[in-house]
C-alpha cells in the first residue's frame, strides 16, 4: 500500500545546492526523516490501505484512549466603541487579534491558504506521511528549506501547544498533538482555529485582522489577488510583507495562484486576472488597528478598566481580560460632540505648543450632569507629543472657578447672598496668615453683595467669606460635589490656589445643574465578552451632595456671570450659568458652565508646567472671560443646538428682616445683635456728646424691613462734644432764623422786644452768642426778635352840637339898654 502511495509523489529533479544550504537542509531533513521513520515503523504492519494505517496509527501513537486536546482560547484584541458604534481603537499588548468564524471567511480566502498550505487537509488525517517525504525531497533538491511537510493539524499545536524546536521528540509530540486535536475538533472546527491563529505581519494576528489591517474590508469580502497574497503570507510574513516587500510578496502571490490553477481550484482566465491585479492596499483601518483614533480618550478608559474588579480580582486578570480577552468596551463618548469641541478649541488656539511663543494649549470636558456620562473630553492636541492627559491628569489652579464651592459652604452655614463686604483692596486677613489679598477684577471700592461679588469676581469680598465660613468647609463641598483632589482647609482655596482636573471641575459644577445631586463621571457604558455576553453595564452612580434650593440659589448667581459678568462671553441665548477662573499671572486660565443638559469645563494655558505667562497671545492678556470663555461658547453653542431649551429651578426668595433698634447700644453690643438679624454692620465715627462708643444713629432705622445680610450703617460716638460756629441770623425772620439755627444744630430761644422802626417787626434784631462764636453743638442761641408797636392815633374832637334856634328876645326896656 505504502508503494502504491509512494508512486503518486511528484518527485522534483535533484540539482547541486551550495555547502550551507547543503547544511540546513540535512538538518532540516534528518529530523523529518528520524520522525518519518519513527511514523512509518508505528504504522507497521499495514494490511488494509491508508485509512486503516491511520487508524492504526492513532491507536498505537495515543498514551491513552479516548483523550482529547483542548486549545486554550487564543489572546484576541478587545475593541472600543463611541456612543455611536464606531470603532475608536483596539487594546492588545502581543498580539493584535480579531476572532471570526469560518463562516465570516469566503470560499476563494479558504481555497488559497488550503491550496498553498495543506490541499489535502479535508482527505488526509492529523499527520500526512506523503506530505512530509514530499518535502524532504523538495528541500534537499533546493538546499534549503523551501517547503514543510506538516498538516494545518500539525501547525496548529505546533504554534499553539508543542513549540517549533527542530528535534525528532518535538515532532513526534507535534505528531501526537494533532492526532488528539482531530479527535477533539472537527476539520471545520481546525480550519476556523487556525485561520485565527496564524500571524501575518505588523502584530497582526488571524485572517480577519489581516484583512482589514491590508485591505480595509472584512473576509468575507477579499477578492482572488487579495486572498493569495494573504495566504503566502502565512509561511514567512516578514519575508513577504507587502507594505515593507511589495516586490517578494507580488512574487509569493503568484506561486499561491499557480498552486490554486494547478489544483484546479481556479480556471486559467482567473489566474490571468488576479496574476495581473495591482497589489491595492489600504490604510483606512490601519490607524484603529494600530492606536486609536481618540488615544487620550482611549487611554483613559484604558486606566479604568485596569482598576475595575469587574474585569478580574487581580491586576494581572484584568490586564488580560483587556488586552487579550477580546472584549466589546462600548463608551460614553460622541464623536460629534468630540469633533466640535478640537473644532472649538483650534479656531483661537491653532498652533499649540509647550511654551511660547507657540499657542496655549487647551482641555475640555463635557458631562451630562444628571447621568455623570462623559461625553467629550480633548486631553491634548498631539499625542505622540505628550502623553500627559491634561483633561483627567492636568491638575491645574482653578483660580476663581472655585468661587463656585464657597458660595455653596456660605449659603449652608447660613449666610444670605445679600450679604455684604467691603471691596476695597487690598484687604489684610489676620485670621487666614496674615493674608494680603488684591482684586484680580476691579471692585467698586464700596461695599458689596454676593450677588455682585460673584459677578464681577471680586478676590477681596470671597477673601473675607472664605475667613467667615471657614475653609475647611468650602474643601468639604468641593468633596462633597466631585473634586477629588487633596484639598488643604486654607483661606486661598477659595482663589483656587490648589491645582484640580478639569474633569473634576466639570464633574462638580454638574451637580450644581443636576439639582445638587452628584453623578460620578463615567466613560465606560458596557463592556461584553467575546460572545456578547455583558460582564459589566455602568448604571449612574450618583447621591445628593448639597441642598436642591442651595444648587439653585449658586446657579442663579452664576446665571449673572454669563449674563453681565466677567463670562460674558459665554452667553449663548438660553439660560447657562457659570464662572471664569484666571490663575496667577496668567498661567492658567478656566471656564466652568452648564445648562441644565451638559456640563462643560474650558481649561487654557501651557503644559510645561506653570513657568509661563500667557500675558500676549495673539496680542491680548488670557483670562477666564476670553479664550476659554469663547472656546465654551462656540462648542456649547453647537452641543446643545438640538436640545430643547431648558429652565433652572428658581432659586428661593430673597429673605428679609426688620431692623432692630440698635440707639444708645454700645457699638459691639450693636453689631451683635444685627449678626443675630443676620445684617452687615457698617459703622461710623462721629462727634457726639454721648459716651464714646455709644450708637447715637442708625440707617436703616428701627423697624424697617431689608434683605437679611443688608449692611446697616451705625452712627458711633467718638466721645468728643461737637462744635459749631454760631450762624449769622440777624435780619431773618424768625422762622428763618429758627430754621437756620436748628440746621446748624442749635436751638433757639426766641425773645421779643419793642422797635420803633416798623420794618424791624418779626425780624431778628440781634442774637446771643453773636455770629461766628463756636459753641457746643445743641447750644440755644438766643435771638430777639423786633416787636414794632405803632404809635396810638389822637381821638378827634366831638363835632359840636347844633344849637337851636333862640327863642325872640323880648324887646329891652328904656331902663335895661336902649
Amino acid at each position: 500500500m505504502i508503494s502504491r502511495e509512494l508512486q503518486r509523489v511528484s518527485w522534483p529533479r535533484l540539482r547541486r545546492p551550495s555547502p550551507e544550504a547543503t547544511h540546513r537542509a540535512l538538518l532540516f531533513a534528518a529530523v523529518i526523516l528520524a520522525a518519518a521513520v519513527a511514523m512509518t515503523l508505528a504504522l507497521l504492519p499495514i494490511v488494509s490501505g491508508v485509512g486503516r494505517a491511520v487508524k492504526d496509527f492513532d491507536g498505537q501513537f495515543l498514551a491513552q484512549d479516548g483523550a482529547t486536546l483542548e486549545l486554550p482560547p487564543f489572546p484576541e484584541r478587545s475593541t472600543v466603541y463611541a456612543a455611536d458604534g464606531s470603532v475608536l481603537a483596539t487594546l492588545f499588548r502581543d498580539e493584535n487579534r480579531k476572532i471570526i468564524s469560518l463562516d465570516a471567511v469566503n470560499e476563494v480566502t479558504r481555497d488559497a491558504v488550503l491550496a498553498i498550505e495543506d490541499d489535502s487537509f479535508y482527505e488526509h488525517g492529523p499527520v500526512d506521511v506523503f506530505s512530509i517525504l514530499r518535502a524532504l525531497v523538495a528541500n534537499l533538491n533546493a538546499g534549503e528549506v523551501v517547503q514543510g511537510g506538516s498538516t494545518i493539524s500539525q501547525q496548529l499545536v505546533k504554534n499553539v501547544q508543542v513549540g517549533t524546536d527542530q528535534t525528532v521528540a518535538r515532532k513526534l509530540q507535534e505528531a501526537q498533538a494533532a492526532i488528539l486535536l482531530e479527535k477533539t475538533y472537527t476539520k471545520d472546527e481546525i480550519l476556523e482555529l487556525y485561520l485565527n491563529e496564524v500571524y501575518l505581519g505588523h502584530g497582526v494576528y488571524g485572517i480577519g485582522t489581516a484583512a482589514e489591517y491590508y485591505f480595509a474590508r472584512p473576509t468575507k469580502n477579499l477578492s482572488l489577488p487579495q486572498a493569495a497574497l494573504l495566504a503566502g503570507m502565512i509561511a514567512a510574513p516578514e519575508a513577504f510583507d507587502p507594505i515593507d516587500r511589495p516586490e517578494a510578496a507580488l512574487g509569493r502571490r503568484g506561486e499561491v495562484l499557480v498552486r490554486m490553477r494547478d489544483l484546479g481550484w481556479i480556471i486559467e482566465e482567473e489566474y490571468a486576472t488576479a496574476t495581473a491585479a495591482p497589489m491595492e492596499l489600504s490604510s483606512a483601518r490601519r490607524a484603529i488597528l494600530e492606536g486609536a483614533s481618540e488615544p487620550y480618550f482611549v487611554d483613559y478608559i484604558k486606566s479604568q478598566l485596569l482598576r475595575d474588579r469587574r474585569l478580574g480580582r487581580t491586576p494581572e486578570a484584568r490586564y488580560d481580560a483587556v488586552f487579550r480577552g477580546g472584549l466589546k468596551i462600548h463608551t460614553t463618548l460622541d464623536p460629534a460632540l468630540q469633533e466640535e469641541a478640537r473644532s472649538a478649541i483650534e479656531s483661537y488656539l491653532p498652533n499649540p505648543g509647550q511654551r511660547p511663543p507657540a499657542d496655549p494649549s487647551s482641555a475640555m470636558v463635557s458631562i451630562v450632569p444628571e447621568t455623570g456620562a462623559i461625553r467629550s473630553i480633548v486631553g491634548g492636541s498631539d499625542f505622540a507629543k505628550i502623553q500627559f492627559d491634561l483633561a483627567s491628569d492636568g491638575a491645574r489652579p482653578t483660580g476663581s472657578a472655585f468661587k463656585a464651592f464657597t458660595l455653596v459652604a456660605a449659603l449652608e452655614e447660613g449666610v444670605p447672598p445679600g450679604k455684604v463686604y467691603d471691596s476695597t483692596e487690598p484687604i489684610f486677613i489676620p485670621e487666614c496668615d496674615d493674608w494680603s489679598v488684591s482684586n484680580a477684577e476691579p471692585g467698586n471700592d464700596g461695599y458689596m453683595n454676593l450677588w455682585d461679588a460673584t459677578q464681577s469676581s471680586v478676590n477681596v469680598v470671597f477673601a473675607q467669606l472664605a475667613r467667615d465660613v471657614g475653609p475647611d468647609h468650602i474643601a468639604e463641598a468641593a468633596a462633597r460635589m466631585g473634586v477629588t483632589a487633596d484639598l488643604p482647609a486654607i483661606c486661598s482655596l477659595t482663589l483656587g490656589t490648589i491645582p484640580v482636573s478639569p474633569l473634576d471641575m466639570t464633574s462638580a459644577y454638574a451637580t450644581l445643574g443636576n439639582d445638587g445631586v452628584h453623578c460620578t463621571p463615567f466613560a465606560v457604558a458596557r463592556v461584553e465578552t467575546r460572545f456578547g455576553k455583558a460582564i459589566l453595564n455602568q448604571r449612574p452612580s450618583c447621591a445628593p451632595a448639597i441642598d436642591p434650593e442651595i444648587a439653585a440659589q449658586v446657579t442663579a448667581m452664576l446665571s449673572r456671570v454669563v449674563a453681565g459678568g466677567t463670562g460674558f462671553r459665554a452667553n449663548i441665548g438660553r439660560p447657562a450659568a457659570g464662572k471664569t477662573g484666571t490663575g496667577q499671572e496668567f498661567r492658567d486660565a478656566w471656564f466652568i458652565g452648564y445648562v441644565p443638559q451638559l456640563a462643560t469645563g474650558v481649561w487654557v494655558g501651557y503644559p510645561a508646567g506653570q513657568q509661563y505667562p500667557m500675558d500676549d497671545v495673539h496680542g491680548i492678556e488670557v483670562l477666564g472671560g476670553t479664550y476659554p470663555a469663547q472656546i465654551w461658547h462656540d462648542f456649547m453653542a453647537a452641543a446643545v443646538a438640538a436640545l430643547p431649551v431648558e429652565y433652572f429651578p428658581a432659586p428661593p426668595p430673597e429673605r428679609a428682616g426688620t431692623v432692630p433698634d440698635v440707639r444708645g447700644l454700645a457699638e459691639e453690643q450693636a453689631e451683635e445683635v444685627l449678626a443675630e438679624e443676620n445684617f452687615t454692620t457698617i459703622s461710623e465715627e462721629v462727634d457726639s456728646a454721648e459716651p464714646k462708643g455709644t450708637v447715637v444713629a442708625q440707617s436703616p432705622g428701627p423697624g424697617e424691613t431689608v434683605a437679611l445680610g443688608s449692611a446697616v450703617t451705625i452712627s458711633v460716638s467718638n466721645g468728643v462734644i461737637p462744635t459749631v460756629a454760631v450762624p449769622d441770623v440777624a435780619g431773618l425772620t424768625e422762622a428763618q432764623a429758627v430754621a437756620t439755627l436748628e440746621g446748624a444744630g442749635l436751638s433757639a430761644a426766641v425773645h421779643t422786644e419793642a422797635v420803633e422802626d416798623g420794618s424791624q417787626d418779626g425780624v431778628v434784631i440781634r442774637q446771643a452768642p453773636g455770629a461766628g462764636v463756636t459753641v457746643p453743638l445743641g447750644s440755644t442761641i438766643t435771638i430777639v426778635v423786633g416787636n414794632f408797636e405803632p404809635p396810638p392815633s389822637p381821638s378827634p374832637s366831638p363835632s359840636p352840637s347844633p344849637s337851636p334856634s333862640p327863642s325872640p328876645s323880648p324887646s329891652p326896656s328904656p331902663s335895661g339898654g336902649g
